[in-house]
């Protein structure tokens, strides 16, 4: 749980504390290291300029907001320039990341169907149920009512665990 707020705390402690969660909620959004490395740094810099006007109140729930309105606005301007189609381009697979990362099989399928969550639920899922964070939190991070967090969280626990039982038993089954 995020610890008392404390306006005159400096604003490196702040990021000391809260940059893992930053950088794996970028991660969630982004789905590529580097986009997600960008999105932190870009979040950290309008922060420290903002942060003389910030009150105090749950700075995670604070940056990630600024995160989240960072990422929506790198998307409008992708969506406004020229892009070139995917089947021309040639990327590295990001599947190298998650060799390192000792997941058992379990663990692999649940971070798959996650990533196929749509992005309000996968978002609200990723925060309250892998950041642990709470859902007061979460809504100011998300800029929504703690009601809508509440049902969003159920939603996306139910489309999570429906994925989940299409292929329990059969491991080599890929969520739908």
């Amino acid at each position: 749980m995020n610890p008392s707020p404390n306006p005159r705390e400096p604003f490196a402690a702040v990021v000391d504390r809260e940059l893992t969660v930053l950088y794996r909620v970028a991660l969630q959004l982004t789905r590529r290291e580097a986009d997600a490395e960008d999105l932190v740094a870009q979040t950290l810099y309008l922060g420290a300029r903002a942060w003389p006007t910030f009150d105090g109140a749950f700075p995670r729930s604070w940056l990630i907001r600024i995160l989240r309105n960072e990422f929506f606005s790198m998307q409008r301007r992708r969506a406004t320039t020229n892009h070139v189609a995917l089947a021309d381009v040639a990327e590295p697979s990001d599947e190298g990341y998650w060799c390192e990362i000792d997941w058992s099989l379990v663990g692999e399928h649940i971070h798959r169907a996650i990533q196929q969550l749509p992005e309000e639920f996968r978002t609200t899922l990723v925060l309250c149920d892998v950041e642990g964070m709470t859902r007061d939190e979460a809504a100011a991070a998300l800029d929504v009512k703690v009601g809508t967090i509440h049902s969003r969280l159920h939603r996306a626990r139910n489309l999570l665990r429906a994925k989940l039982v299409r292929y329990v038993g059969d491991p080599s089954r890929e969520p739908s």
